[in-house]
């Protein structure tokens, strides 16, 4: 059963990990109530009372708003969840009922991968002189907010059978839950709207109930993943003040669209870069402010947007400064309390609490200087030094090769190939498969250089930054038995012991 033994238990405490000890005995049981939960398109009463606890987000925790509620849910019905979820995941794919707008919960999909994308669309512009507006918008209780009979009927419209609808009716109403704050507990209240945070069908109905957002704009292209939205126009800095009105005017038909979804966009929280060179940036008009739902957004040097802090200038020097402070206070946490544990064991807490966190979507941000590269390479080298208890003077690529670690330039590049690797065997959304294309597929000419991939020409070494640009270069580069190897595991494995015996040799 694929599903994590370390999400917290619902009300009646029992955990994923006693399931799954009782699976031999309770397989039968449990098949024939989730197999009569979907014949009698009914959802147990039993599995619909939620406890939910508050996760502080930021700030006072004594403020409701500074905090995230948690919706813990019965192991079991999220058994059932897992299986509709996945029947009628199938059931959109094959019909091609989502836009390609989203990219959450979608296979193949990602947060990097839309980041990404993104990316390259903001340096294309650069590239081309020209300027991009982003607006990452903030939708309030965006899951709380969910309006039922909205939702069931996009369901329908999307061609949802009469018993599928009649069962994720049974699934979201008659619901109700309860606060957990330590040992208090407050009294039960029925749920009228939304659908359950924590649940695992909840960011598929969420994507489903949102599916027209990306059709509201009509000058500007927006993009979500999930709940996470953004809206981008790139724009000449002679058309400022046009493109000032279009953002406006697509603020607007958003707004409503959102209005229609009983879904409420924060202006407050609402961010407004407005990306560019620096040249480009100093020659745009000093009111490029934007009035949205009776408040005033300014353009802000930095934003953070899925876990990556973007700037003015899409150099990422904010990003890094954060990454490198907070991979070093976590691993300085590891470092006083290392004389307690194995070595196997500081590993794993080294691999899990920093080094994920610090290749988190390094794709997006490869590009970033020679200089940043190095900040996150003392990042390495300090948790190498834990792990192997070595001393601040001695030499780490003895350790780093100890450890099959590669360096942080490396591993980046690794994880670009990885990424290209999935682009060419449409492991990766369509979005990012369809830049690439082989030099056989525009000209007939039966060159030893056919099979290469076609190289993007640029103007500037901003262009040369996005992803397609430095994908295509590592693909070409590679040799063909790493190429044609049949497997996305078998290709890392050969990449990696390829890339530490160059690195060490």
């Amino acid at each position: 059963m694929s599903m994590p033994t370390n999400k917290a238990p619902g009300k009646d405490k029992v955990s994923m990990c006693i399931i799954k000890d009782c699976l031999p005995v309770i397989l039968g049981p449990l098949t024939d109530i989730i197999n009569a939960s979907l014949t009698s398109s009914a959802f147990p009463q039993s599995w619909k009372e939620v406890e939910v606890i508050p996760l502080i987000k930021e700030g006072d925790h004594e403020l409701p708003s500074n905090n995230h509620p948690l919706s813990l849910l019965i192991v079991v019905s999220k058994i059932c969840e897992k299986v509709v979820s996945c029947q009628f995941t199938t059931f959109l794919f094959h019909n091609e009922c989502l836009t390609s707008h989203q990219s959450g919960n979608r296979r193949y999909h990602s947060s990097e991968t839309l980041n990404v994308l993104v990316d390259d669309i903001i340096l294309e512009a650069m590239d081309q002189k020209s300027v991009t507006a982003l607006i990452l918008l903030d939708l309030s209780k965006a899951f709380d907010s969910v309006h039922h009979p909205t939702l069931l009927n996009k369901l329908r419209h999307i061609g949802a059978f009469p018993e599928v609808l009649k069962w994720f009716e049974s699934y979201l109403t008659g619901r109700s839950q309860f606060v957990r704050i330590g040992t208090s507990v407050s009294s039960s209240l029925n749920i009228t709207h939304g659908v359950p945070q924590g649940a695992i069908l909840s960011p598929l109905l969420f994507s489903i109930y949102v599916n027209e957002l990306p059709l509201a704009p009509r000058h500007s292209s927006l993009n979500s993943y999930v709940d996470d939205s953004k809206m981008f126009l790139s724009f000449r800095v002679n058309d400022a003040t046009d493109t000032k009105e279009y953002l406006q005017e697509d603020l607007s038909r958003v707004a409503k669209c959102c209005s229609e979804l009983h879904l409420l966009i924060n202006p407050k929280k609402t961010k407004y870069l407005l990306i560019g060179t620096r040249q480009q940036l100093q020659n745009l008009p000093t009111d490029m402010c934007l009035n949205f739902l009776g408040e005033t957004i300014r353009p802000v040097p930095s934003a953070k947007d899925l876990g990556l802090i973007r700037d003015t200038n899409m150099s990422y020097d904010c990003h890094i400064t954060e990454l490198v402070s907070s991979c070093m206070s976590k691993l300085s946490q590891i470092n006083r309390v290392s004389k307690y544990f194995d070595k196997e064991t500081i590993s794993l807490l080294v691999s899990a609490l920093v080094m994920n966190k610090l290749l988190y979507c390094s794709s997006a941000w490869s590009n970033t200087s020679a200089k940043n590269i190095n900040k996150l390479q003392l990042v390495q080298n300090f948790a190498c030094r834990i792990v192997t208890n070595s001393k601040k003077f001695d030499h780490i690529s003895q350790k780093l090769q100890e450890l099959n670690w590669l360096t942080v330039k490396e591993h980046i590049l690794f994880r670009d190939t990885v990424l290209m690797y999935k682009c060419i065997n449409n492991l990766a959304p369509p979005y990012l498969c369809n830049k690439f294309s082989k030099r056989s597929n525009i000209h007939e000419c039966n060159t030893r250089k056919r099979e290469l991939l076609q190289i993007p020409i640029y103007n500037t070494t901003t262009g040369q930054r996005t992803f397609h640009y430095r994908g295509v270069k590592l693909w070409n580069d590679l040799d063909n038995n790493t190429k044609q190897m049949p497997s996305l595991r078998s290709f890392k494995n050969k990449l990696k012991k390829d890339m530490l015996d160059r690195l060490y040799s």
